[in-house]
């Protein structure tokens, strides 16, 4: 049974173990400190374990460390991902994919009249307005016709006046 004084002694980390932040995981060392051990103690300010464990741990502290520990465990599946996609030729093969579905549906988009294109092209401006150069850029003949543009391609041949401009 965790007692504050146990846990003074012997705690290592505590965090919620679900999503709800209805339990609590608390790590600690046996009593020669050769072990870690884990005890689930659900999240009840009533719970004597958990009193005892708010002596040496504030909610907030949970919280944090429960963030640090999800953050960390995510980096750790997305790292496993890569490795296993690499490990079976996979990256590769969708890196090869995305450049060559990305250039052809970009030169679709930049090319095209169709309508899908036409209505995608306020957002595009948009973005093109987000760069620090098009902010920046004194040329206001250029950004108004990237505003006034009726398709990709001609906002993309006013940002590239504003692009040489910059450099």
């Amino acid at each position: 049974m965790l007692t504050e004084q146990y846990l003074k002694e012997h705690f290592v980390d505590a965090y919620f173990i679900d999503n709800e932040r209805q339990n609590i995981e608390i790590l600690h060392t046996n009593e020669d400190r050769t072990k870690v051990h884990s005890t689930i103690v659900p999240f009840d300010e009533k719970n004597h374990m958990y009193k005892a464990l708010s002596k040496i741990r504030t909610l907030e502290d949970l919280h944090e460390t429960t963030y640090a520990r999800k953050k960390e465990e995510r980096q750790l599946f997305v790292d496993q991902v890569k490795r296993i996609a690499e490990e079976e030729g996979l990256m590769n093969k969708v890196i090869e994919n995305v450049d060559t579905d990305f250039f052809r549906m970009l030169f679709e988009f930049l090319l095209s009249d169709k309508q899908e294109h036409i209505d995608r092209l306020f957002n595009f401006k948009i973005n093109i307005f987000e760069q620090d150069m098009v902010k920046n850029s004194k040329n206001e003949e250029a950004k108004t016709a990237i505003r006034k543009s009726k398709t990709p391609l001609e906002a993309l041949k006013h940002y590239i006046i504003i692009w040489q401009e910059s450099k």
